[in-house]
């Protein structure tokens, strides 16, 4: 009995050895991942667990050293198995967790790609560790959305005088990852002052990679000094407030039991963001009611008076 075991360890030993083995089939790397898909946040980190585990074909004892490759990922994403070299004995699982991130904030949301992992062994004793056969898997990893917008005043502050259109010229910015419709609302409406907002909806696209500046709308916001029905002097200073809600276009995705399911509702800074822009107006100065009648007669008369001594000449 002894003989027999001396025999096969002296043959195993003398197969590991030989380079011209390589032929044979020693083992397989198998993996599984915990989800065949995956989505990632602007700003989030995403992990998914790879499960990894070494099957040999003829003998059983000996560990091999293993190590998971990425071999192919999109371009905007970073891509990081933990940990990626390891030793692994015969029909033991070694979980691995696949870490990734978004590097370039520029993709539109809903964009895919797929991930492509590789994970070899071989032998801890050398010499044949090619003939154990790779384990391969792909996940598909898409881009979820990130809702944020901006309001900048050109001029925050103006004056005017009574009975007068003064308008605010603003853009509204997209700073997010995807196609938003903004409603304008006024949170702080200016008194007595008439106002009109146009448009008060806008639809503004994402930024796309390469561009330097982020996208923009641009609104107007008309207001219209008071005055009173007799004659009158103002000087008062009146503030208001426009509130700008983003709504996001692109589906956001959440992991839930077990499986990605799609949210219809509105989440703060996924797929909505409110923010809101201050102003002054000042109308200063007097109002006489019909005073642009009042000019136009008087125009009208010195003119008629011109003609006449025209005429005389």
């Amino acid at each position: 009995m002894f003989k027999k075991i001396f025999m096969m360890a002296f043959v195993g030993v003398m197969l590991l050895s030989v380079q011209g083995a390589s032929a044979i089939t020693w083992g397989t790397m198998e993996v599984t991942a915990s989800n065949s898909i995956a989505y990632v946040e602007r700003y989030g980190i995403q992990e998914v667990t790879l499960t990894v585990s070494y099957q040999p074909a003829i003998f059983g004892y000996l560990p091999v050293y293993a190590e998971v490759s990425v071999e192919n990922s999109p371009g905007w994403l970073t891509v990081i198995p933990s940990p990626q070299k390891f030793v692994l004995k015969p029909g033991v699982n070694k979980n691995v967790q696949l870490i990734m991130q978004v590097k370039e904030h520029d993709r539109q949301a809903g964009d895919s790609g797929t991930v492509e992992l590789a994970i070899r062994g071989k032998l801890v004793t050398g010499g044949v560790f090619r003939q154990i056969e790779e384990g391969k898997i792909s996940l598909l990893v898409g881009y979820n959305p990130y809702t944020e917008i901006a309001i900048s005043a050109l001029q925050p502050i103006e004056r005017t005088s009574p009975d007068r259109e003064l308008p605010f010229i603003v853009n509204i910015y997209n700073y997010g990852n995807s196609r938003v419709i903004v409603d304008l609302t006024a949170e702080k409406e200016p008194g007595d002052w008439r106002y009109v907002i146009s448009p008060s909806t806008v639809v503004i696209e994402p930024k796309q990679p390469g561009d330097d500046t982020f996208p923009y709308a641009t609104v107007t916001i008309t207001l219209t000094s008071p005055h009173g029905t007799v004659i009158s002097y103002h000087n008062d200073w009146e503030d208001f407030a426009i509130k700008a809600k983003a709504r996001s276009e692109a589906p956001y995705y959440e992991y839930q039991g077990g499986k990605w399911v799609r949210r219809t509702d509105e989440i703060d800074l996924v797929t909505k963001y409110e923010t809101t822009a201050y102003f002054m107006a000042k109308n200063k100065g007097f109002y006489v009611p019909g005073f642009d009648a009042i000019i136009m007669i008087a125009g009208l008369s010195i003119a008629g008076v011109l003609i006449a001594r025209k005429k005389k000449k």
